[in-house]
């Protein structure tokens, strides 16, 4: 995305800024304990190990806040009953394998750290695809969102999302 700022232009990765934006609605989804869930239709079932599933229950709680719906059958097995509103057409079973996979990979508090990780995952999931045309409205709502949040100008993980090119500059350019 393209925008006239006083001094130059603005270039806003709309994957990036659809992350940031994400990110800080499933974090207000924790903090206020609202959650946005869409039930399926068929329920899946996902099996982890017995060291997954120990991630698993520290997690549990945190997953249900951001909008999944899962019912816990022992052994390590869980149905999913619901999905965080954002992600259809994703598949959970994979979706949450990854998010129990990197909560392991995390070293420290492993709830601390798996909440981000949970967080940064589903934005990253459910942000707009690069290559996706936005209508005029749909780029207005997104740089509205985006610049309300608490960090516009960087993902939760550190990346650049905007970045501004100076008129000298595009003066050198012609």
């Amino acid at each position: 995305i393209v925008l006239p700022v006083k001094s130059g232009l603005m270039l806003v990765d709309q994957h990036r800024a659809h992350v940031r934006v994400l990110y800080e609605r499933y974090k207000s989804n924790i903090v206020t304990q609202r959650c946005e869930s869409q039930r399926v239709l068929f329920p899946e079932i996902v099996q982890f190990s017995k060291m997954e599933s120990l991630a698993m229950d520290e997690v549990f709680s945190d997953l249900q806040h951001v909008g999944f719906e899962l019912s816990n059958l022992g052994g390590g097995s869980y149905s999913i009953l619901g999905v965080p509103v954002g992600i259809e057409g994703l598949d959970p079973v994979k979706l949450l394998k990854d998010l129990v996979a990197c909560s392991l990979e995390k070293n420290g508090n492993v709830k601390s750290d798996a909440r981000d990780s949970i967080l940064l995952s589903l934005a990253n999931s459910a942000a707009i695809v690069y290559g996706q045309v936005l209508q005029s409205k749909e780029m207005e709502q997104l740089i509205g969102d985006l610049f309300a949040t608490s960090s516009p100008m960087l993902t939760p993980d550190g990346k650049i999302v905007a970045s501004i090119i100076d008129q000298s500059n595009i003066d050198k350019l012609f």
